[in-house]
């Protein structure tokens, strides 16, 4: 997702710019549809387009700059450049700067710059992707996220992926030696006054940070990170299997270790308290791609789409082309996007139903990806109620979360 402040910046920092276009209203432009506006619309090359009631610090020609002007200005900057503007002295910087684009910003106008291809071409280009993001980011996504009760049902329909690990706590004695190793585990086993554990450990464990918590290493999965102990992959792989209780000495990176099993806590599914944190994160961009995709979905009922020309319906690549060339492009990605172009430039063909029974499977196949695959199977029920493929698709829907199979990864998963 386009990240907020780089959108503001972009925002911002084509202001001056956008408006050069609109200096003059009425006047001529190379393009023949470039935008227009009055003559007042190209001053603001500062600020958020809210009303400005800060005081005024400077006013080049026509062009004011006020405090406000100033805080945005700098808030749009790189974060490296930031530290330059600070205090008194970094503000009379910041102003100069300021100034000096506003004094190229109205010899630009004079010249009428936004009349050049190039320049209209600039400033088209760089409008269209800010409101591009803008709607995505502001008209669709913002202050938008799953509910408890979506994340919950991805939850659900995706237990398989969430599981806990299975933990072991544990305590050691760490030698440079075997023989230190194995008198340390004999004295244990021995028991009695002065072979305790804390007398044992204190006396003859070289680990200093593990000995300052009575050689505790604390909670592990086999294969975790414990900072404490060199070669610690390699120690957790053995120690996790190791059994309850006192165990006899091994060797890791030239070290050796004593090692008691405290407890152990078996792998286990997660709950989905202990997952939710993680559901929200996996399952936010295929939820935020499917708001997308549903705004185009209604929006082409808003404005409609029209191709004409080489793209007109029944001119260049046929829809049975199209879909040959999908079928033979490697990259899942690129097959779904020519199978979506099926559907939309191809509606009525009888192939729009195959390109979205196809396009589901896809998305299982390239990205094991349950709500996508849903999404192109929802859709071609709903479009194409009489398709011969309505049946399938039917039961393909019904089972993508069936808890007897467990992550599809195939249609064919699911008929088996």
């Amino acid at each position: 997702m386009f990240p907020v402040r780089r959108l503001l910046f972009l925002i911002v920092a084509i202001a001056s710019l956008s408006l050069l276009a609109a200096c003059q209203e009425g006047s001529s432009s190379t393009s023949g549809s470039g935008p227009k506006g009055n003559d007042a619309e190209w001053k603001q090359v500062y600020g958020d387009g809210t009303n400005d009631v800060s005081d005024v610090i400077a006013r080049v020609g026509d062009i004011r700059i006020t405090s406000r002007d100033l805080e945005l200005y700098l808030d749009e900057l790189p974060a490296g450049q930031k530290g330059k503007y600070q205090g008194a002295d970094g503000e009379r910087l910041l102003l100069k700067r300021m100034i000096e684009n506003a004094l190229l910003i109205q010899g630009a106008v004079k010249k009428k710059l936004y009349n050049d291809p190039d320049v209209a071409r600039t400033i088209i280009s760089q409008r269209r992707n800010t409101l591009t993001s803008a709607m995505i980011n502001y008209g669709l996504l913002r202050d938008r996220k799953p509910t408890d009760e979506e994340a919950r049902e991805y939850f659900q329909n995706n237990r398989g992926n969430y599981r806990q690990l299975g933990l072991v706590s544990a305590r050691h004695i760490e030698t440079m030696t075997k023989e230190d190793a194995e008198k340390a585990y004999e004295r244990l086993l021995e028991g009695g006054p002065g072979n305790q554990w804390l007398n044992v450990m204190s006396e003859m464990s070289v680990n200093e940070e593990t000995r300052k918590q009575e050689g505790s290493v604390g909670w592990f999965n086999q294969g975790g990170t414990i900072p404490m102990i060199n070669g610690t992959i390699k120690f957790t792989t053995i120690a996790y299997n190791l059994d309850m209780g006192l165990n006899p000495p091994f060797m890791v990176t030239g070290r050796w270790h004593v090692v008691e099993i405290l407890k152990r806590e078996n792998e286990r599914p997660m709950t989905f308290n202990e997952a939710k944190d993680q559901v929200e994160v996996e399952m936010l961009a295929g939820w935020q791609d499917g708001l997308i995709r549903d705004y185009y979905r209604e929006a082409r009922k808003t404005y409609p789409v029209e191709k004409m020309d080489r793209f007109a319906p029944g001119q260049g690549l046929t829809v049975d082309e199209l879909f040959s060339r999908a079928m033979m492009v490697a990259d899942g990605a690129q097959k779904i996007e020519l199978l979506n172009l099926i559907y939309t430039d191809y509606p009525e063909s009888d192939r729009a139903d195959d390109a979205l029974f196809m396009a589901a499977n896809v998305a299982l196949e390239t990205w094991t990806d349950v709500k996508v695959a849903e999404r192109y199977l929802r859709l071609l029920l709903e479009e194409y109620p009489d398709s011969d493929l309505a049946a399938d698709a039917q039961f393909l829907k019904d089972n993508l979360y069936n808890p007897d199979i467990i992550n599809p990864k195939s249609v064919d998963d699911l008929r088996k």
